[in-house]
């Protein structure tokens, strides 16, 4: 780790910053993915336990079986339809988190350069830390 990206003083700098801003919107990005496969598995489940039920009552199982079958579905789809508000709230994170870089790009970016590309000699740390 070079010196731009280590804390100073206990305070995180600003490329930590932008590398923490970062990960975490790739981390909000495997999350969601990981939630969608989620659904799917629930709409799966779902999908044979509807077709199991519909075939025992063609079939003539008995009715508190075929509904206990019946009742399998309704819940997937339920747990499948809830789980889409967790990929709604996963794709807001994903976006609030490339957001949060661009700002403290915006921010700080200009600042950064300036201290990278500067000619003056700098205090020493010692000297302003706390």
């Amino acid at each position: 780790m070079n010196a731009t990206t280590r804390a100073v003083g206990g305070a995180v700098s600003y490329a930590a910053l932008l590398l923490k801003a970062a990960a975490y919107g790739i981390r909000a990005g495997t999350t969601k993915r990981a939630v969608e496969r989620l659904k799917a598995r629930f709409q799966d489940r779902g999908a044979s336990a509807k077709y199991l039920s519909e075939a025992m009552s063609r079939l003539t199982v008995d009715e508190p079986t075929t509904t206990a079958y019946m009742e399998v579905f309704t819940l997937s789809e339920t747990m499948a339809a809830n789980v889409d508000g967790i990929v709604a709230g996963a794709d807001s994170l994903t976006t609030n988190a490339q957001g949060l870089a661009q700002e403290t790009e915006a921010e700080h970016g200009r600042m950064a350069e300036l201290n990278r590309t500067h000619h003056v000699q700098m205090a020493d740390r010692e000297f302003i830390q706390r």
